[in-house]
């Protein structure tokens, strides 16, 4: 199988696993969020997750990342025991890594706790220091075994193997939260419990999900091994590298990865630091606080996740191919993928972020309730996710063609840019200024990286202009009929209803998807994007 074929058919395993678990991720909300009744409730969530996503991307310290691209290159030059003799190591290595992880997020669990409850301010129905130091000592517990899981993935991934990452994730996702909505409904509407307990046993829920993740993992290696055991054998490479020399790579490859790792993750964090400190110096009444926040940090992010979600696959998905290519000094193969990928994330991210904007309010209310202030917010942040997803895609790109060093500056640039400019954005526009602060952050970033992968990779923009003009106008087509039908729509259904969001929705997505689609095809550039898949698709659907 050519190596484009196999990169869209591990985008395509890919994709769809991020699509199940990003969808499960935001429709368990609905119930989560009756259950907890409401954003003020579920800030304490937030509040756990951002420090143990940081913690997360610590423990694993880039590893995943750096084994799927250290198999992958040692795999093309044929030298299989020598990727063996470091992936078996890397396993022991993260294990012993989540153990650290989570004794030194026990320890500053309280630290951070003082620090957020300092940010939040101490008003009436602030969460408590007491409070926010246990549930991330409880979510701590899922370091301890992530980075393992995620390691596992990465080696698969270096075989260019993406069934077994995509897999385990729904596992993972599924498990994850049946634990999470039958605890908490049990906690509050059994036991009589606390809106408190219940946040604690979701965040545990994390863990569970965690092992459901690595079983499945398990029963993927003992198919693959004998296989795998093969090549081992059949390697007559004279490579022999020690741990030292196999590590020091690994750290070159593994600090860039943290770098990006942590990057969305801090950047929240720094929302989390700054959000009710640019409100209240804006005069902003607390008890909007942390219901403000819930909307910014859990459920308009939840909702934008789906487009985000892409960028995520395909970074995993093109790395091993570019790092194969670029070590084999096949630039032509790395100009087609990087133009493939770029164009693939587009075709799906910019129509699913204007559809998003455009239908805010019935998706808003379909999902939670109500809310002008929720509303607000989502359609500031759906456009934002392109640019999450280009600097997500982008990044990858930078490390595939071995400028993972440069990635360092950029996300410094970054994240420096955003914690200049995110309180006097919140003070002028409230938490919407939190969302303009991450898109001029990362939308600089971005340039950056684009600016790295053309000097380094000698890739050239030109060829994305044509196709890039017609995603535009497809989008701005299927934006207008959209438009239409919602409005005609709104005579005689509320918004404000959600049963009546609900069906606007099931109107109004399958007829932007239509049009969108129906002009892709007819004009051929469904064609450039997905390849010879195109043309299975258009034998099915005799219409396109």
């Amino acid at each position: 199988m050519s190596d484009s074929n196999k990169l869209v058919r591990g985008t395509f395993y890919l994709t769809l696993a991020t699509l199940i678990t990003k969808v499960l991720g935001m429709l368990y909300l609905i119930p989560f969020y009756s259950i907890m009744d409401g954003e003020e409730n579920l800030a304490l969530y937030g509040y756990a997750y951002t420090p143990y996503t940081i913690m997360l991307s610590i423990a694993a310290a880039g590893v995943p990342g750096a084994v799927s691209k250290y198999v992958a290159k040692y795999n093309a030059l044929g030298a299989y025991q020598t990727s063996q003799k470091l992936y078996k190591s890397s396993l022991l290595i993260m294990i012993a890594s989540g153990i650290l992880a989570f004794l030194a997020l026990y320890i500053a669990a309280p630290f951070i706790a003082n620090l957020q409850t300092m940010a939040a301010g101490s008003g009436e129905g602030s969460w408590t220091a007491e409070d926010i130091t246990r549930i991330i000592r409880i979510i701590g517990i899922a370091v301890i075994i992530i980075p393992f899981m995620a390691t596992f993935r990465g080696i698969f991934q270096g075989f260019e193997s993406f069934g077994p990452t995509s897999a385990s994730s729904v596992v993972e996702q599924v498990v994850r939260i049946t634990v999470l909505l039958s605890g908490a409904y049990i906690i509050i509407y059994v036991l009589d419990g606390t809106v408190q307990q219940a946040n604690e046993i979701a965040v545990l829920a994390a863990f569970i999900g965690g092992i459901g993740a690595i079983l499945t993992l398990f029963i993927f290696w003992r198919k693959r091994q004998p296989h795998i055991q093969k090549q081992v054998e059949a390697d007559n490479t004279d490579y022999d590298f020690s741990y030292k020399e196999m590590y020091g790579e690994i750290i070159r490859y593994g600090i860039p990865f943290i770098i990006v790792g942590i990057s969305i993750p801090v950047m929240i964090f720094i929302d989390q630091l700054t959000h009710n400190n640019g409100l209240a110096m804006a005069g902003v009444p607390e008890q909007y606080h942390d219901s403000w926040f819930g909307m910014l940090n859990l459920t308009t992010h939840k909702l934008i996740m789906i487009p985000t979600s892409l960028a995520a696959a395909f970074a995993i998905s093109i790395l091993p191919f570019i790092t194969k290519n670029f070590q084999r000094k096949e630039m032509d193969n790395v100009h087609h993928q990087i133009k493939m990928m770029l164009l693939m994330l587009l075709f799906f991210t910019i129509p699913a972020a204007v559809g998003m904007m455009i239908l805010s309010a019935p998706l808003y209310t379909s999902f939670y309730s109500y809310n002008e202030m929720g509303i607000k917010i989502l359609i500031f942040y759906a456009p934002v996710s392109i640019i999450i997803s280009l600097f997500s895609i982008t990044c990858s790109i930078v490390q595939g063609i071995d400028r993972q060093n440069l990635t360092l500056y950029v996300v410094l640039a970054v994240l420096v840019i955003k914690l200049g400019i995110n309180i006097p954005l919140i003070m002028q526009f409230h938490t919407v200024g939190a969302v303009m602060g991450t898109a001029i952050a990362l939308g600089i970033g971005v340039f950056l990286n684009l600016w790295i992968i053309k000097k380094y990779g000698k890739f050239h923009i030109r060829p994305l202009i044509k196709p890039l003009m017609q995603i535009g106008f497809y989008t701005v087509v299927m934006l207008l009929t959209v438009e239409i039908v919602y409005l005609l729509m709104l005579f005689t259904l509320d918004v404000q209803n959600k049963v009546d969001s609900v069906i606007i929705l099931a109107v109004t997505v399958p007829v932007g998807a239509f049009v969108y689609i129906f002009l892709s095809f007819r004009s051929r550039l469904a064609d450039e994007i997905l390849g010879a898949r195109a043309d299975k698709i258009r034998q099915k659907l005799r219409f396109l």
